[in-house]
């Protein structure tokens, strides 16, 4: 008897104890789980924070007075322009008749030899184009890889891998949009019978940018049988996520972040279980840093604490949202990088007249949107001064005054007019700037070498020459993702 009531205790402390470690693993799951979507949610966040920020950089973009000039001009086999979709794209790789008895694998293989033949010819092109302009930056390859090309080409093409044409890769990074406008005159004039697209849409204001709000141009040259690309990046538009940004876009096009406009949308649908140990996660992530004692430099736990934000206002806590709030609105305004009238903080004011309205604050919630629309109106206000110096430009020569007033009834006759009269008074500053910052484009354009001693004319690999002054200005980096 008593062997059997010793035996019966056993057991019973053996199911005990399979019972406790089985609510540990369930405690640990769930807090893997937890954790999980909080870095996502976190992640999303940061995403939709730097599109504002493209956002913001082309808004600033198209004040400049070359702009117009830029947007006018016309792409090369653009599917931008042409409208067409990506499974439309014109310029392809040579299709073999080899490719008949290849497998897709080999295709891909195949390509990605004719890549590395052509890699040194497109070096020499790039190290040509930066000794001229002076790159920020330049950054070649690496070759695209069998599988990864394999996988593109299901994504975006269809499975035809011969719409590839970014196996062999460089990226510029041009200082501004003259330098844009110089490169694309120097590539014309330089290495023009070559070129096999320039793809400009994306920089244009009535197209939409890529996923996640970037907009570049893109170069794509057939060297040695293979279609390679050079992508050309604004470096405004490059200070944003730098080399990150091809991340930040396949992040995007993953979880298709363009499809919502506000980070704390991601909440939606989540019970208030959910919600409060997402909160709990992030008083973890914060914890290092209270409130407090965070200042306008620690911009990984300002995020941490605007995505709280969210998590406030999504589960009715409005007055840690409000105090948080408060909090980020003085850090950014103290901040020499954001200051009181940048985006980002009217963003947080945005949120701020939320939670004040929500809790019955409308006085100073008022006097908050009040200041929103003031700065929505200084914004409104810059884009017209920059409209305005192109008109007094245009207003200069009393003949084309007498022009656009010849037909004042139609309205689609005068928009017309305008954008044409805006069209050139902005080429006339683009060939100002181009005197004074890069006259030796008319020596490339007369197919002559400059007589200065610093300026060299480059062979390149059999494929023409360009001329360059001086080489070595830009830090080669690598081009390691898909655009």
């Amino acid at each position: 008897m008593y062997y059997s009531i010793e035996n019966n205790k056993d057991e019973h402390k053996d199911e005990q104890q399979i019972f406790e470690e089985e609510a540990l693993e369930s405690i640990a799951k769930r807090r893997a789980v937890i954790k999980d979507s909080w870095d996502f949610y976190r992640m999303i966040c940061s995403l939709l924070r730097d599109r504002r920020k493209y956002s913001e950089v082309f808004r600033k973009l198209q004040l400049d007075p070359v702009y117009p000039y830029l947007h006018s001009m016309t792409g090369l086999n653009d599917p931008g322009d042409a409208g067409y979709v990506n499974t439309d794209k014109e310029v392809i790789q040579k299709d073999f008749d080899r490719y008949q008895q290849m497998t897709r694998t080999q295709v891909a293989e195949d390509l990605n030899k004719q890549a590395e033949a052509a890699l040194p010819s497109l070096v020499e092109i790039c190290k040509a184009l930066a000794g001229s302009l002076g790159m920020e930056e330049v950054g070649i390859g690496p070759i695209k890889e069998t599988q990864s090309a394999l996988k593109k080409a299901e994504k975006k093409y269809d499975g035809d891998l011969l719409k590839i044409t970014d196996f062999c890769r460089a990226l510029l990074v041009v200082k501004d949009l003259p330098s844009l406008l110089a490169l694309l005159e120097l590539a014309r004039d330089s290495f023009g019978p070559l070129i096999r697209r320039v793809k400009l849409s994306s920089l244009k204001s009535d197209h939409s940018p890529l996923p996640g709000g970037f907009r570049h141009c893109i170069i794509n040259v057939e060297l040695k049988g293979h279609i390679c690309e050079i992508q050309v990046h604004l470096w405004p538009m490059w200070l944003v996520c730098g080399v990150d940004g091809f991340r930040h876009y396949r992040h995007c096009v993953e979880y298709n972040t363009d499809s919502f406009e506000n980070a704390f949308d991601a909440l939606e649908g989540l019970d208030r279980k959910t919600m409060a140990e997402l909160i709990v996660m992030a008083e973890e992530a914060v914890a290092e840093t209270p409130l407090e004692s965070l200042e306008w430099f620690q911009e990984k736990f300002i995020l941490d604490y605007f995505a709280e934000i969210g998590l406030f206002m999504k589960h009715g806590i409005y007055v840690w949202a409000e105090i948080t709030l408060r909090t980020l609105v003085r850090l950014r305004t103290e901040s020499p990088d954001v200051g009181p009238n940048h985006h980002e903080t009217f963003l947080l004011y945005t949120y701020l007249e939320q939670v004040l309205r929500t809790i019955g604050d409308h006085k100073e919630a008022q006097e908050i949107q009040s200041r929103i629309k003031n700065h929505e109106l200084r914004l409104e206000s810059e884009k017209a001064d920059a409209e305005k110096s192109m008109w007094e430009m245009v207003m200069a020569a009393p003949t084309e005054a007498i022009d656009m007033i010849m037909d004042p009834n139609k309205k689609e006759r005068e928009e017309e007019e305008r954008r044409r009269k805006e069209v050139k008074a902005s080429k006339k500053q683009w060939r100002t700037i181009r005197k004074e910052r890069f006259s030796f484009l008319d020596a490339s354009s007369n197919n002559s070498v400059s007589e200065s001693p610093t300026s060299s004319a480059v062979s390149l690999g059999g494929i023409g020459s360009v001329t360059t002054a001086g080489f070595g200005r830009g830090e080669e980096k690598k081009v390691d993702a898909d655009v």
